[in-house]
């Protein structure tokens, strides 16, 4: 039975009809999701044996490491890839030929900041090590890492053009890929007795440039040619990730602000609890992945505020729908915590559920937030952005050092909790107002 005939049967169902999301919109989460499945068994096994091999210490280090650097990425990020999504996906029907001239664009000031957040990386990371986290012995792991910004950032080029064409299988292929290959490396390196903190960094960037070069062959030719000039559509790209680099950097740090608070006030032991909770409640970013690659663009298409408020409700249909598939883990997770990671990752719980609600919360609120976009409101995102960062550090410096992984946990809830309010009001005001 074809996905089209077996929804226009549910749709026919009188207790069924206008509660199920849009065909489409199934149909590419499907695409998607397929997937993801596979990421997600092989992400959880992953994380297993890094885990387990690693300890709390050495494990809270690792996700110290990653979140500097991930708060480094925002210099080769800059709001430019939300820029090229809106706008490849805008003139994809009517101008091919200018949205692989954006495309082109965006390659080479990609590959030119990528570049740059790697040497900062690798020049900041013994100011970083040595004025915030002293006796870590973090300088050599962010300089190793610092590598992966670059090869991520020529990854993330062919995500957004597949992501702007809604070629979603095509993602799919790239995920799963990558995911495999990560994991048998580090299946290899697990039973080889060789997983420490300097392999697993090694990984990240070896990882990512592979799938990059395999990745080429499934974007047009001309969306990667080489052609001058190179900047043709700079100011177009720069007119938008002007402000959207503004809420990039707010989002980073936002993202990245328990991990490093709680670096700086607990030990390392107490941060690699706190990562083991976030990352059982990260596994189920393959289902949120999914959504918010096939809504943003399908938002970025529609033109007109009628068109957008038809894309509100299906969302939230669509969110709804994914939410329930979390539920189970209110009733399990604690268990699955001491089961998959080891005892020794028992306190996590206190953190595990305050980030699972935060998680449903993000889920449900992030696509509807996506017609700012096409309404031309980046001031709006940044400063919708800005209003969270500064009520997240508020609320970190206030819980951390009193609470631990707890407070960090409860911190990240209330942040969405602001998020999800500052969200109904502004697509309130421009859709419906």
């Amino acid at each position: 039975m074809t996905f089209d005939l077996l929804y226009s049967r549910l749709r026919a169902r009188p207790a069924l009809n206008g509660l199920l999301p849009a065909a489409h919109q199934l149909r590419d989460l499907a695409y998607l999701v397929g997937g993801n499945v596979l990421k997600l068994a092989l992400g959880l096994g992953t994380s297993i044996l890094i885990f387990r091999a690693l300890g709390p210490g050495d494990a809270g280090r690792f996700t110290l490491a990653l979140s500097i650097l991930g708060l480094l990425s925002i210099i080769g990020e800059f709001g430019l890839r939300d820029a090229a999504v809106n706008y490849i996906a805008r003139f994809s029907l009517p101008d091919p030929e200018r949205a692989a001239a954006v495309a082109r664009t965006f390659l080479a000031v990609k590959f030119f900041l990528s570049a740059l957040a790697t040497t900062s990386a690798i020049l900041a990371a013994g100011f970083i090590a040595s004025q915030f986290y002293p006796g870590l012995d973090l300088a050599d792991l962010i300089r190793l890492g610092a590598f992966s910004l670059l090869m991520n950032g020529l990854l993330a080029f062919v995500v957004v053009v597949l992501q702007a064409q809604q070629r979603f299988g095509a993602i799919s292929i790239i995920g799963v890929l990558q995911t495999v290959v990560r994991a048998a490396a580090i299946l290899v390196l697990f039973l080889s007795q060789q997983i420490n903190l300097f392999t697993l960094l090694l990984l990240e960037s070896l990882v990512p440039l592979g799938v990059f070069i395999y990745s080429l062959r499934l974007i047009p030719r001309a969306f990667r040619a080489f052609r001058v000039p190179s900047f043709a559509h700079f100011s177009l790209l720069w007119h938008f990730a002007k402000w959207i680099a503004v809420a990039a950097l707010a989002s980073a740090i936002f993202l990245k602000l328990d991990i490093l608070l709680l670096s700086f006030y607990r030990a390392p032991s107490e941060v690699g609890l706190y990562a083991a909770a976030f990352a059982l409640v990260g596994k189920l970013d393959v289902v949120k992945n999914a959504v918010v690659t096939s809504a943003f663009p399908d938002a970025c298409r529609r033109a007109e505020k009628s068109d957008l408020r038809l894309y509100v409700l299906p969302s939230l249909r669509l969110t709804a729908l994914v939410s329930f598939s979390a539920l189970p883990l209110f009733a399990v997770g604690g268990y699955l915590i001491e089961w998959l990671y080891g005892v020794e990752y028992r306190g996590a719980v206190a953190a595990l559920y305050p980030l699972l609600v935060a998680f449903l919360i993000g889920l449900n609120a992030e696509p509807v937030a996506y017609v700012l976009y096409p309404l031309n409101k980046p001031r709006w995102i940044a400063a919708s952005d800005m209003l969270q960062l500064g009520f997240s550090v508020v609320a970190n410096l206030a819980l951390i050092p009193a609470f631990g992984i707890a407070g960090a946990a409860w911190s990240v809830l209330l942040t969405r909790i602001v998020a999800l309010g500052i969200t109904f009001v502004l697509v309130r005001r421009f859709l419906w107002q």
